[in-house]
């Protein structure tokens, strides 16, 4: 190869080195750069009181991210109802301020629930929008509001994004099949290692993968049961995605 050769192809891997610096600067993480903002961690999310009948009050968690450079004091989060784009009303609900720790990239902000005898028979929906305030002004984001709907019907779980590995495909029959069979009325397990929403309650969504292998397995046993007894057919989705089609467990790993 002669110098002349050389010479072009350093100048080739040069050019290509400076592109490349040039796009890693660009494609620096959000959260590092730009003024003070958060967003909220998904556009919409979902609570039922017949997981838990036994409260009148519940708190929701709603998930934020936040931008801009970390700070080593607390920070306040704040959030308004879009009233108009709203169906709950006032005595359904209490918003409340978030409170970001020292040196903290994700947050939330708390919803009060409150249950009425007409959650019964419908579901209400909150449009929350991001507020600017002294901490945070950057709120043109990814997801600056968010709705949350709430019911005292089942419903699909806030988690099931979650529980998807174990169970599949959502519907209200499947759902309603799994809760008889475990006895309870809800699967708090959420997974801290691969999900890209933080759990927005450890303390609530507390089970671990071992304990939901093991349901999954009994689930899997009492849908061969049951499809093997029954004189209609097999279980099958009464809505969602595969509405009218035999639910199907995913294969275990």
């Amino acid at each position: 190869m002669n110098m002349k050769r050389m010479n072009r192809y350093s100048l080739c891997w040069l050019f290509l080195l400076l592109v490349l610096f040039e796009g890693c600067e660009k494609d620096e993480p959000m959260g590092y750069i730009g003024r003070p903002g958060f967003y909220f961690n998904g556009n919409e999310f979902s609570y039922s009181f017949a997981e838990n009948p036994w409260k009148t009050v519940d708190t929701v968690m709603l998930p934020v991210i936040i931008t801009g450079k970390l700070e080593n004091y607390a920070r306040t989060l704040k959030a308004e109802v879009v009233k108009d784009s709203s169906t709950a009303t006032e005595n359904m609900y209490q918003l409340l301020e978030g409170t970001l720790g020292e040196n903290q990239s994700e947050g939330f902000i708390p919803v009060v629930l409150k249950y009425v005898p007409s959650l019964d028979d419908i579901t209400v929906t909150l449009k929350i929008q991001a507020v600017a305030n002294d901490d945070f002004q950057e709120l043109d984001l990814v997801f600056p509001s968010c709705r949350l709907n709430f019911t005292a019907k089942i419903m699909k779980p806030f988690n099931w994004s979650q529980l998807q590995y174990f169970f599949g495909t959502y519907s209200t029959r499947w759902w309603r099949f799994i809760m008889e069979k475990c006895e309870r009325t809800s699967l708090p397990f959420w997974d801290d290692l691969w999900s890209p929403i933080p759990n927005p309650d450890p303390n609530k969504y507390n089970m671990s993968y071992y304990e939901m292998s093991n349901l999954q397995e009994m689930i899997r046993q009492e849908l061969r049961n049951y499809n093997r007894n029954s004189l209609t057919g097999p279980l099958t989705h009464d809505d969602g995605d595969l509405a009218g089609q035999q639910v199907v467990m995913p294969a275990p790993y």
